[in-house]
């Protein structure tokens, strides 16, 4: 299965970080993989292919991740929790993840990301909304 991306794009590691912590916590995504570090120069032509704009302003941190959700859910949910950084989504239909893709295994991994541990209201609420899919799945 090809996985949709997220361009993180930042001032700093720790603010890349802590966007796609918030990407876990508040947009109910799931990383997969380990986030990766990408050349500034990539993450500017990534930007511009997919939004069709050039980049306004320079950013000193660039990290890509995989997630779990289709484009369209993901974008949905950024709208949602506006993370402290700008955060573009890359659909696994085009020219700029085949090419992210390609160089995936030469990009340094993210150092010191770990997703968020789930609190136990949210475990409670998590093990309800499958329950609940499990009723609407059952017949009478």
């Amino acid at each position: 299965m090809r996985n949709t991306m997220v361009l993180v794009r930042t001032d700093n590691f720790q603010k890349a970080s802590i966007a796609l912590a918030d990407l876990v916590r508040y947009g109910g995504m799931q990383i997969r993989g380990d986030p990766r570090i990408i050349p500034p120069a990539l993450s500017d032509w990534a930007f511009e292919k997919i939004s069709g704009e050039k980049p306004r302003r320079r950013f000193r941190a660039h990290v890509i991740a995989q997630i779990d959700l289709a484009p369209a859910k993901a974008i949905g949910r950024l709208m949602e929790i506006h993370p402290p950084a700008h955060v573009l989504v890359i659909p696994p239909d085009t020219e700029v993840w085949e090419e992210i893709m390609r160089l995936w295994r030469t990009f340094e991994k993210l150092k010191g990301f770990h997703p968020p541990k789930r609190t136990r209201a949210e475990e409670l609420r998590k093990k309800r909304e499958r329950e609940e899919e499990e009723w609407e799945f059952e017949e009478f």
